[in-house]
């Protein structure tokens, strides 16, 4: 047998599991719709997030190498990759200089907001109002926000106030006033003072109070940053999509757009500051050379004027026509000297500094060695301004820069040295010739001597006036370095909260909730609740049936010709409890005892309505009061008390018979009735007197049946002093009242033989539990209505009125 209970429990546990639940769906039911309400409540008044997103295209990522002794580091990768990177522009995009100009271009640090009922609402480009700081660097100087609250007076003024302040101040709009140190400016926001034929919005139109938060700048510019995302579309190319979240859409698109803007302006700047560095270094020797021409020019009218020269060309044709070719190098040799000497100058005066490029020098390494020096010392510039002198990155530029100029001094003098072995050589062979026309006249050679040193200065002169023009262009038509792919753009679906994974939340929650009350119920509660409760506890008994739970207002008791679900299930105990009559083997009249484990199971109850279910049948019953501790049994008659003779006065009284003290039923003739009587100080003693004997002999002589109201067993021995009288025992427990843990001591009753033959009754039943499942309830022949049906026919019914 109890290899069958647990086979059987085994099988049913996850079908009981399951039922557990679906046995409170309408609670499940009310959980979901309060959670979804509570949801829509929600998305309707929590702040949607939305993100816009940009991509731009980043130019001008990689740079041409070098030759020579530089290019060959740079080959080596000693120096290092000094090249914009899409990784650089990221951190650029990123920097706090970049968006505390933003910050400052659109005002972000100026916050207008609107309260209603239950939320605030952030209106930025409709205020109706518009707030400007006078003082550019107060933003910045700021360590608190500062919250202020305003009120429109008429079309001319408004009153102002702290938020935490109690009196306003009142001031005309367009004039000065000053708050917390700050020198404010207020002006309506208005089109239509503009001659703007723009729809007013209704926070433009009707307003009464406005509130107005000024955050410090580098507050701002943290905030914006946190939310602000720069990443790569593709990892081998130099697509850039920034991304940024915030509840106002076109604030996040206006952020986005004029951050590209602040970029680019940022990148022209850092370009232009090469070219202008190398217009300063060309219009300061321009300078110097035209004092030098001047002053080369002067002496040669001196001279002739001095000497009464005219035309000594014509006398010295023969002699100098060689030594024109060689004149004409040795010019473009000293010119080329005269640069690099001046460029070494600059190149060693200098620490960190740009320096000029493309100023006439022939060499291709050294103009691209120049070139490479510029970008870096333009890095190094721009991470300075973020950065300390102990940043690894400002370190590592610092070595690469001092690098290259050391590979540029080298080259450059690898250049003078070349340049000055080529003049010594035209020299050489310039006196060479200058010896066949030693016979020219001294003022001719002195003559020619300065025009030489004046043709030099001026081709130097000529020279810088056409880099001056050339960088002049190249200032002129500086290029963006970033490519607006998109403009920033966001969708009209909000990105917090999603609609959909709110309301499924919610919907889990309205699930989980009440799913999770009756899983803690389950370990928590300690009661029985159904039979199979019992049948899990007592798997060696037999259940006799269920006594379902009754309205306050019914009565606990059957009547003759009762179809009530009561009288029915009492009718099936009766049926079960004969089954188990005939089983015994003797022919004698049949003895019940009814008991519980503890006051207050109903065991009266159960005793009072078996005994008149049996007496209905014809049946001839005898009812006996048994518990004379704590009689219950005459509350079921009107005619008699606590203190109607009965079982403790036959017990006690030798002289009177069982027919001196039965009570016949009024509404059952065959039903006798032996009250308790009278509660004696000596229970047990009275049981262990062989008047019990004789008591229930009289009652098997004169009755088909006898039923026994007896004590509970837990609180006394009275019940297993008479147990032995009984054939059979109705045990009786209470669901929501008996402990799971007092069927261990049913149990353990019965297998210690203090009880025989017992068999288990579940009152109070909920019609949920009842039977094996509330679809199959003791209705048969009654039509019972569900919730469907009399929902349905109160809606007809209202239909009908209407």
């Amino acid at each position: 047998m109890n290899t069958t209970n647990l086979e059987y429990n085994q099988n049913v546990s996850l079908k009981d599991q399951i039922y557990q639940y679906l046995r409170y769906w309408p609670w499940f039911l009310l959980s979901v719709i309060v959670f979804l309400s509570v949801g829509k409540v929600y998305l309707r008044y929590a702040t949607n997030e939305y993100k816009a997103t940009a991509k731009i295209l980043i130019k001008d990522t990689q740079g041409g190498g070098g030759l020579s002794e530089l290019s060959a580091l740079g080959d080596l990768d000693v120096l290092g990759n000094s090249f914009n990177t899409v990784e650089n522009e990221i951190e650029i995009l990123q920097s706090n200089r970049l968006i505390n100009q933003v910050v400052e271009n659109l005002d972000l640090n100026i916050v207008y907001t609107r309260t209603g009922n239950i939320k605030t609402t952030n209106i930025y480009k409709q205020s109706p109002v518009k707030l400007t700081l006078l003082d550019d660097a107060a933003g910045y100087m700021m360590k608190e926000s500062i919250s202020l609250i305003i009120q429109p007076v008429d079309e001319q003024s408004f009153k102002i106030k702290l938020q935490d302040a109690n009196k306003y101040e009142s001031h005309s709009y367009g004039a000065e006033f000053s708050i917390e140190g700050l020198n404010l400016v207020l002006v309506p926001n208005n089109p239509f003072l503009l001659g703007l034929e723009i729809e007013q919005p209704e926070e433009v139109k009707d307003w009464e109070e406005l509130y107005i938060t000024i955050n410090p700048i580098f507050k701002t510019t943290k905030s914006i940053k946190s939310k602000l995302t720069v990443t790569k579309a593709d990892k081998r190319g130099s697509v850039l999509e920034l991304g940024l979240i915030d509840p106002i859409k076109e604030k996040a698109e206006d952020l986005l757009n004029n951050l590209v803007v602040v970029f680019n302006q940022d990148a022209i700047k850092d370009k232009n500051e090469v070219a202008q560095n190398t217009a300063q270094f060309i219009d300061e020797r321009l300078a110097d050379i035209q004092k030098s021409l001047d002053s080369l020019e002067r002496g040669i009218q001196r001279f002739k004027t001095s000497e009464n020269l005219t035309d000594l060309v014509a006398e010295s044709a023969l002699n100098l026509q060689s030594s024109a070719g060689i004149g004409r190098e040795v010019i473009e040799v000293e010119t080329q000297l005269k640069i690099a000497e001046l460029l070494q100058v600059k190149l060693e005066a200098d620490q960190f500094d740009f320096i000029p490029e493309n100023v006439g020098l022939e060499s291709l390494d050294l103009q691209q060695a120049s070139a490479k020096y510029n970008v870096l010392i333009q890095e190094y510039l721009r991470f300075k301004e973020n950065a300390t002198s102990d940043n690894p990155v400002l370190r590592r530029l610092s070595n690469e820069i001092v690098s290259s100029k050391e590979a540029i001094l080298l080259s450059l003098n690898n250049v003078i040295n070349s340049i000055r072995i080529q003049k010594q050589s035209l020299n050489k062979e310039l006196n060479r010739v200058s010896g066949k026309i030693a016979n020219v006249p001294e003022n001719e050679r002195v003559n020619r001597d300065i025009e030489r040193d004046r043709v030099v200065v001026e081709a130097v002169y000529l020279l810088l006036n056409q880099k001056r023009e050339t960088t002049a262009i190249s200032l002129a038509v500086t290029a963006p370095k970033a490519k607006i792919v998109d403009y920033a753009l966001a969708p009209l679906e909000p990105v917090s909260p999603k609609q959909k994974i709110v309301y499924l939340a919610m919907l889990m929650w309205g699930l989980l909730f009440p799913g999770a009350i009756v899983y803690a119920r389950s370990i928590f509660y300690n009661k029985i609740e159904s039979r199979s409760d019992v049948e899990r506890g007592l798997p060696n008994s037999t259940i006799l049936g269920e006594i379902p739970k009754l309205d306050k207002d019914s009565i606990d008791y059957i009547q003759l010709n009762d179809r009530s679900i009561l009288a029915e299930s009492f009718r099936i105990i009766r049926t079960n409890l004969q089954y188990k009559l005939n089983a015994i083997n003797h022919d004698h009249t049949k003895v019940v005892l009814v008991t519980s484990t503890i006051k207050g199971e109903g065991k009266t109850l159960v005793a009072y309505n078996l005994a008149n279910t049996f007496s209905y049948s014809g049946k001839k019953v005898l009812l006996i009061g048994a518990d004379i501790r704590n009689p219950q049994l005459h509350r079921y008659s009107d005619k008699v008390s606590k203190r109607t003779p009965g079982v403790t006065e036959f017990l006690t009284d030798d002289h009177l018979n069982l027919k001196d003290l039965t009570i016949t039923s009024s509404t059952n003739p065959n039903l006798d009735i032996l009250l308790s009587g009278a509660i004696p100080p000596n229970p047990a003693e009275l049981w262990m007197q062989d008047r019990t004997k004789t008591l229930f002999d009289e009652a098997k002589e004169n009755y088909d049946l006898v039923i026994v109201d007896s004590a509970p067993t837990i609180l006394v021995t009275d019940t297993l002093l008479i147990n032995k009288y009984a054939d059979v025992t109705a045990y009786v427990t209470r669901a929501n009242y008996t402990d799971t843990s007092l069927l261990e001591f049913v149990a353990d009753t019965i297998e210690d033989g203090k009880l025989s033959n017992v068999a288990v009754v579940v009152n109070n039943v909920k019609l949920v539990n009842f039977g094996y499942g509330n679809k199959y309830g003791y209705a048969y022949g009654i039509e019972k209505k569900t919730f469907w049906n009399t929902f349905m026919s109160r809606f007809k019914k209202k239909r009908s009125f209407e």
